[in-house]
C-alpha cells in the first residue's frame, strides 16, 4: 500500500471512531445562537483542533472531534469554542501533551503509520464494537 492509500484509511476510520465516539457536534450546543443568524450545512465530519496540517496529531483521537461542516468553518476563526470541549473532554493535562506532541513535529515513518492504523483498528472494535 502506498502512503498516501494509507493515510486516507487512517482518515476513515478515525473519522469512524470519532463519530462513534460523540454521536453528534460538539460544538452545535455552543453556537447555537450564532448559528442561527447563519446558513450552513450540518453536514458532518471530523473536526481537527490542531489542524490536519500538523501530522504529528492529525490522526490522534484527542485532537479529533465530530462537528458539522458549519461549526467546523466557524472554528477556524473561533478555536476557543473547540477548545472548550477539549479541555472539558481531555483535561488541561493531555492538552499540554497533545500540544507538545504537536510541536514536536518529526518524521512520521510508514511503519509507524502501520502501527497506528492497527492500534486504531484494535480501539474501533473493542469500543464500538
Amino acid at each position: 500500500m502506498t502512503r498516501k492509500g494509507l493515510e486516507k484509511k487512517l482518515d476513515e476510520i478515525v473519522k469512524k471512531i470519532v463519530f462513534a465516539r460523540d454521536g453528534q457536534c460538539v460544538t452545535c450546543p455552543i453556537w447555537k445562537k450564532i448559528k442561527e443568524d447563519f446558513k450552513g450545512s450540518d453536514v458532518m465530519q471530523p473536526g481537527h483542533f490542531f489542524t490536519r496540517g500538523a501530522k504529528s496529531v492529525k490522526w490522534d483521537l484527542r485532537n479529533v472531534y465530530q462537528q458539522c461542516k458549519t461549526c467546523n468553518f466557524l472554528h477556524e476563526y473561533h478555536p476557543d469554542v473547540l477548545l472548550q470541549h477539549v479541555l472539558k473532554t481531555i483535561g488541561q493535562e493531555e492538552f499540554e501533551s497533545l500540544t507538545f506532541k504537536r510541536h514536536s513535529a518529526k518524521p512520521i515513518k510508514m511503519y509507524d503509520l502501520e502501527e497506528l492504523y492497527k492500534d486504531l483498528e484494535k480501539r474501533l472494535v473493542s469500543d464500538f464494537g
